[in-house]
């Protein structure tokens, strides 16, 4: 990564990625869970079911944290992108006029 544009526009792709990976599976969490709720649940949902949608909240768990921490990351680019840079002040001080 050469600039920090780069770097924002990097950051930018894999948090959308990550957002989205954690809706698509939030959205398999809904459907197993209103499958497993209108089943009759007993008969037809098995425990590996349901390890699996625990599995899945998980893993949707894992991908929003994951965006949450690229957004601060890209939150923390752009602070630095707007700042405008300082000169870094002399070591030296000046000394006082001697009239």
């Amino acid at each position: 990564m050469k600039t920090l544009q780069d770097k924002i526009e990097w950051y930018t792709f894999w948090y959308w990625v990550y957002w989205l990976f954690s809706l698509v599976v939030l959205l398999g969490v809904v459907v197993l869970g209103i499958f497993f709720y209108f089943t009759d649940f007993q008969d037809v949902v098995t425990v590996s079911q349901l390890f699996l949608l625990l599995l899945l909240m998980l893993l949707a768990f894992y991908f929003r944290m994951t965006a949450l921490y690229y957004h601060n990351v890209l939150f923390k680019l752009r602070q630095t992108a707007v700042r405008p840079r300082r000169r870094p002040r002399s070591q030296e001080r000046r000394k006082p006029d001697e009239g």
